[in-house]
Order: structure tokens, then C-alpha cells, then sequence
């Protein structure tokens, strides 16, 4: 968290996360199957997915208020009064106008996707959950947490947010002692302001995330290439289990009808089934609903 926010209260680093950022697409491996290849992607490719949405969730008039107060601080400390005035008066332009034209009390400004990769086979991860399972019983919390930690499968998004009321009234004080010619407060309000930003964490099942990805690359081929998409439709299969025996989905009953889905799928495809895509459509938003992130306290 420490590292996040250091890093939006540099001058100009936010302002730069505006731009597109392409998803990774699978590159041919020579030996490798299409299936192989695709599935050797899957991880990198579903977290590249998420980061892209993340970052179009940014707010650049938000970002700007972040970087302008930098700016100020920077001046003010420059003792360049004339420019600190300047870039201090954009800041509450913005802030007005995110007032004005939002009616939300956070403002996105900054995002780090990060992944924490356990690459398990389903026997190996029954194995561990059991023993962490044991430690817990044994009150061996040390063990069972060692053991906790190592069955992590997933994605961490941390956000940062500004919190406009908050962060507004920072400025104004501010803004009260640059007037009152206060140089050393203003600068500390304005470090005051840089420090209400809060950090969200949210955590997104990897193993769902893959198996959401997976089951979209096996719609885009299950009519000319069958056999590479009952491969990945295994896979999807295997990944949405693992999420289970890791703990991201808390019984069988729950991924029941996932598992189901995708038998009535195979069938429908191994058929050649005009209602194949309606099954895609409806496995696709069920995998995503399952897998969505979840809020760490």
C-alpha cells in the first residue's frame, strides 16, 4: 500500500496510466498444440484483461487534481509563488468540476493489478488444503498460516482513491495560508491532501478469471476447430475445481451448476447444436459472477 501511494504522489507517473494498454495475445509456440498454446496464456492474458478494465475506470480530471498539487508543492518549494497559485487554482477548478458533473465521493486515480500464481494440480492443492485444515485443528496457526499463504491463486487489484470532501477541504486550507503568504503551511496542507487518498484492495480468484478466459476462446472456435475447444472447455473445468479446493468458492454444491454448464456444452457442441452459443453466453456470465473480486478489510 505504502508502494502504491508513493508512487501516485510522484509529479506525472498517474497521468501516464490514461493511455490504452494492449491485452496480451497468445504467441505461436512451435510443438505446441493450439489448445497448449492457449491455455499456457490463459493466466497472463485473463490478468493483462483486467488490468485493461481497471485502468479505463480512471478518471483523468481526477488524476490531474493529484498531479496539479504536486506541481504546487513543487513550486511552492521552488519558492515560485506566482506558479504555485497557478497550478493550485487548476486543482480547485477540477475538484469543482468533479463535483459538478459526478455524484460519486471517491475519485479512481491510480491502479496496480498484481498476480500471485500457484500453477497447482488439483491432487497437490487437496493436499495442501487438507494439511492447512489439519494445522487449524491442531491450533498450529503458524503452520496453517505458512500453509494458507502457499495455496493463493490470484489476482490483487489495488486502487487508490481521492476522497473529494476530504481532499477539497485540504486545499481550501491551503489555499488560505498560500494567500496569507503561510509558504510552509501550505505546503504541509498540501501534503495533508496527498495523504487522505485511500487504497482498495480487491481480490479476484486467478483460477476463475483463466477458466472465464478459457470458455470465451472455446466459443471463438468451437465451430471450426471442435476438438481445441473441448480441450479448453477441460481446462475450464479443472480451473473452476482448483478455485474450490483453494478455498475462492466455498463448496461443491456451489460449482455444481458451472460444471454442469459445461458438461450440457460439450454435448451441445459434440452435436453440432444450433443453441451451443446461448450455452457459451450463459457459462460465461455465471463464471464472471462467481469470480468477481472480492473487498479485503
Amino acid at each position: 500500500m505504502k508502494l502504491l501511494k508513493k508512487g501516485i504522489i510522484s509529479l506525472c507517473a498517474s497521468a501516464l496510466l490514461i493511455g490504452s494498454v494492449a491485452i496480451a495475445e497468445p504467441i505461436a509456440q512451435k510443438g505446441l498444440s493450439k489448445s497448449n498454446q492457449l491455455i499456457g496464456s490463459a493466466g497472463e492474458r485473463s490478468t493483462s484483461q483486467i488490468r485493461e478494465h481497471e485502468i479505463q475506470k480512471l478518471l483523468k480530471e481526477a488524476i490531474d487534481v493529484v498531479v496539479e498539487t504536486n506541481k504546487t508543492i513543487f513550486y511552492l518549494q521552488q519558492k515560485n509563488i506566482k506558479e504555485a497559485k497557478k497550478h493550485l487554482q487548476i486543482v480547485k477548478n477540477k475538484l469543482a468540476y468533479l463535483e459538478k458533473n459526478y455524484k460519486i465521493k471517491k475519485f479512481p486515480v491510480d491502479v496496480v493489478v498484481s498476480e500471485i500464481k500457484g500453477d497447482f494440480d488439483l491432487k497437490t492443492a487437496k493436499k495442501l488444503a487438507d494439511e492447512a485444515k489439519k494445522a487449524v485443528e491442531d491450533n498450529d496457526f503458524v503452520k496453517g498460516r505458512f500453509i494458507l499463504n502457499a495455496l493463493r491463486d490470484e489476482i490483487v487489484i489495488q486502487t487508490a482513491y481521492l476522497p473529494i470532501d476530504l481532499y477539497k477541504q485540504a486545499i481550501n486550507l491551503a489555499d488560505k495560508f498560500l494567500n496569507e503568504n503561510k509558504i510552509d503551511s501550505a505546503i504541509s496542507q498540501l501534503q495533508i491532501a496527498l495523504g487522505t487518498l485511500e487504497i482498495e484492495t480487491v481480490i479476484i480468484p486467478r483460477p476463475l478469471a483463466i477458466a472465464s478466459l478459457l470458455v470465451e476462446d472455446a466459443s471463438k472456435l468451437y465451430k471450426k476447430d471442435e476438438k481445441t475447444a473441448l480441450q479448453l472447455l477441460e481446462e475450464a473445468r479443472r480451473q473452476i475445481k482448483l478455485a474450490q479446493v483453494l478455498g475462492y468458492v466455498k463448496t461443491e454444491r456451489e460449482i455444481k451448476p458451472l460444471l454442469d454448464e459445461i458438461d450440457k456444452l460439450e454435448e451441445a457442441i459434440r452435436n453440432k447444436q444450433k443453441n451451443s452459443k446461448d450455452i457459451f453466453r450463459r457459462l460465461i456470465e455465471k463464471i464472471k459472477e462467481m469470480g468477481k473480486g472480492q473487498k479485503q478489510q
